[in-house]
């Protein structure tokens, strides 16, 4: 519904009170979610003023206070867009670790690289996890619909995120120590110069 407003030249312009609603309910929800994860101890940073991304009207962004089972301590985002009118997206970009990607690339191994995306989305599926594809870049991420939202199904799903981020590197870090070469019996002998530790270790 637009609402007439009167300007100083005594022209009514229209004013569009429901998007002004929209955004208002939007703000409200995202403060209230905000306050949800700081008290679960997330730490959180209101990204909404030095936002540059068109389309987002609120960002948040949200980091542990330990750092996830693979080590890594990397954020993810809770934001408002404006094309989604009744729910929110929480979203994390990673790389992956560049030892991998060098290593797979020198060994023109394309099969097992398509081969562990396949496995990784079987695995990530029953999590309700979307995922991109932006080798070596990773994008996870879900929409949800705030109305009558519950806190567990909100902390369940970030903790979805979080655990789908973890299969994605250790699904990566098997493929990758898979696919290195094993170790010959050769390798591992070594010349001793010490005979007396020599003669220790032939005992």
């Amino acid at each position: 519904m637009k609402t007439p407003s009167i300007t100083n030249d005594n022209k009514e312009k229209p004013v569009d009170d429901s998007a002004k609603s929209t955004k208002e309910i939007k703000k409200i929800k995202f403060e209230e979610l905000c306050h949800w994860l700081e008290r679960w101890g997330f730490k959180v940073i209101d990204k909404t003023k030095g936002n540059s991304i068109p389309g987002i009207e609120f960002q948040a962004e949200v980091f542990p206070q330990v750092p996830y089972s693979s080590g890594l301590h990397t954020p993810f985002y809770l934001e408002f867009q404006d094309d989604l009118e009744d729910g929110f997206i929480i979203r994390t970009t990673f790389e992956l670790d560049k030892n991998i990607e060098i290593f797979l690339n020198s060994q023109n191994r394309a099969r097992e690289v398509e081969l562990t995306y396949i496995e990784i989305n079987r695995l990530i599926l029953p999590l309700r996890i979307s995922i991109i594809r932006d080798h070596p870049f990773i994008k996870l991420y879900k929409v949800i619909f705030y109305s009558n939202i519950q806190k567990q199904f909100f902390l369940d799903s970030i903790y979805d995120l979080i655990n789908s981020m973890s299969i994605i590197i250790g699904k990566w870090d098997e493929r990758y120590y898979q696919s290195r070469p094993q170790e010959t019996k050769a390798t591992k002998i070594r010349k001793i110069d010490d005979p007396e530790l020599e003669k220790i270790l032939k005992k």
